[in-house]
């Protein structure tokens, strides 16, 4: 059949001009459509295509050791493509990602490679506006005696967040590493956005569980801990040299053994519902999750000759993920629904985080490899099982883990 019988791009009919956007669900693309050529631009015009739907989470990748691409962004809906999206000049250099909030902004500590690897400057930045917001980069101990009080440098590596952080009373929840704690010992913290130092507490909250993750809902932090219970605190009070925190800790049924290692434990607010995501995999492979499995917390009364005794707690194993669509992330899980526009994209959703348990307080006269896992990101998918590394791939980076970036 002669080529030349159908005619040139600019000359596509408006209809097929609609189609072909129709079925781009990233609203960067579509941009990208238009500026083909005049034609196109014209066409576009006059066509109205059905709205794109809300855009989801990029998976941004650091810049590798050996590679000089640069900073990636890459697109779930674009298919893995990446895009053009730019970090200010002032945070590009040594900056260690540690999360991000709704409406593109970062949290991120910015490294002074002159000073060594612990002077850093902990800040949050959107990416649209370029609008930094100062974050704590030491706590304070003790104020119970004034004269040992003392500014203790600290690294935060999760931390999420009351309401966006522009909001008057916005309050972070954030789990810290100090310095003299040892190696794996976590403490978490709470502060106002704009605050500079972070205040002592000294309720019995931290306990001897390492924490996983924390989330916030219904006016209240839960923090997860390696045992799978739930740590729930109020929003807590700020006085002028302490921190009124009040808490109760969940203890949750124990459950039937994972049968693989389990690498990570994430809380996903999912439908109103507090979810528990287990990634389970071989940590020493280089690329090594397997699986992932997610639970329900179920909350039920005991009754004993029809009077109730306690309120007790379990995690129940979600069978189908039913158009469920979680993206996952140490105190910025996401989750949306593939019925929102999202057609064959239900899954669980995951970036290369093994390096959170890593110590970024270390002598430096030890040999220590501190470089940050970059390849093990992508989509899981329950029906078929099945693990797709669909995320460009990228090597080890001296600068920061991959992290989302939430729209």
């Amino acid at each position: 059949m002669d080529g030349h019988q159908f005619g040139p791009w600019n000359l596509l009919p408006d209809d097929i001009l609609e189609l072909l956007v129709g079925r781009n669900l990233c609203e960067i693309d579509r941009l990208h459509a238009r500026r083909v050529c005049h034609s196109w631009r014209a066409a576009f015009a006059r066509i109205e295509p059905p709205p794109p739907p809300p855009p989801l989470p990029l998976l941004l990748l650091p810049e590798a050791d050996d590679d000089e691409h640069g900073l990636a962004f890459s697109c779930v809906l674009s298919g893995w493509d990446t895009h053009p999206f730019f970090l200010p000049r002032a945070a590009r250099r040594r900056a260690r990602c540690f999360g991000s909030c709704d409406g593109v902004w970062l949290f991120l500590a910015m490294e002074d490679g002159l000073q060594g690897d612990r002077a850093r400057d902990h800040v949050l930045v959107n990416l649209h506006s370029f609008q930094f917001l100062d974050l704590p980069n030491v706590i304070r101990l003790d104020h119970t005696f004034p004269q040992l009080m003392k500014d203790i440098e600290i690294a935060i590596v999760a931390v999420t967040l009351s309401r966006q952080p522009t909001q008057q009373g916005c309050v972070a929840a954030g789990i810290i590493e100090l310095p003299p704690f040892p190696i794996g010992v976590r403490p978490f913290a709470f502060w106002r956005m704009g605050d500079r130092v972070i205040l002592p507490f000294y309720e019995d909250v931290f306990g001897d569980q390492a924490v996983e993750d924390v989330i916030y809902h219904n006016g209240y932090f839960l923090f997860l801990t390696q045992d799978e219970h739930i740590r729930v605190c109020q929003e807590p009070v700020f006085h002028d040299t302490n921190v009124d925190v009040d808490s109760i800790l969940l203890r949750f049924e124990p459950r039937v053994d994972d049968g693989d290692a389990v690498l990570a434990r994430y809380l996903v607010l999912c439908r109103g519902k507090v979810l528990m995501v287990v990634r389970l995999g071989c940590p020493h492979r280089r690329s090594p999750t397997s699986a992932f499995r997610v639970f329900e917390r179920v909350d039920y009364l005991v009754v004993n000759a029809g009077v109730v005794e306690v309120l007790e707690h379990t995690w129940s194993e979600i069978d189908e993920l039913g158009g469920r669509m979680l993206f996952l992330g140490r105190g910025c899980s996401r989750s949306y629904e593939e019925a929102d526009g999202y057609p064959g994209m239900e899954g669980v959703y995951f970036l290369d985080d093994r390096s959170f348990r890593d110590p970024i307080f270390h002598d430096p006269d030890m040999v220590f490899d501190h470089t940050y896992h970059c390849c093990d990101n992508g989509r899981w998918s329950k029906s078929p099982f099945n693990v797709d590394r669909c995320f460009p791939e990228r090597g080890r980076s001296k600068i920061s883990p991959p992290v989302w970036i939430l729209p």
